[in-house]
């Protein structure tokens, strides 16, 4: 079962993200979580919000993200919901790491530090839902 640590709405804008990751850190030191789970969930909430941000809202400011925070036993589970078009999930693939380019990594970083990243079925009226997780108590080696 789901425990529900913090809930909050930001807009789709930029400058927004410091917030998140400060909003992020507070409730994850709270957790007893190690300082690379706190870094690895910031990194993957902060490189999801941005991917909304460019790819759902285009790059408008007046979007609306609800990310929730729950605890399931070791598991930090991280659900990060949006109002734009739903997104073609088929596209939200990582690139190929040989191409020399800028952008692009967002999906792969995620993918690198989170145990899990799983776009759901959206509540009605919801354009998209993504629910990322996280072992507590995984100890990640990113050296």
């Amino acid at each position: 079962m789901h425990e529900s640590l913090a809930r909050r709405s930001f807009t789709s804008d930029t400058i927004e993200l410091q917030a998140i990751r400060n909003w992020l850190h507070e409730i994850l030191q709270q957790q007893a979580c190690s300082e690379n789970c706190i870094n690895d969930a910031i990194l993957a909430v902060n490189e999801a919000c941005m991917n909304i941000i460019q790819h759902a809202y285009y790059g408008r400011a007046d979007g609306e993200m609800i990310i929730e925070v729950l605890r399931e036993k070791d598991h930090l589970v991280f659900q990060l919901t949006d109002f734009a078009s739903p997104v073609d999930i088929n596209k939200c693939q990582p690139r190929v790491l040989d191409e020399v380019r800028p952008g692009g990594l967002g999906i792969h970083i995620i993918q690198s530090v989170m145990d899990s990243m799983q776009f759901l079925e959206p509540p009605s009226n919801v354009g998209n839902l993504l629910e990322l997780k996280l072992n507590i108590h995984k100890q990640r080696d990113h050296g």
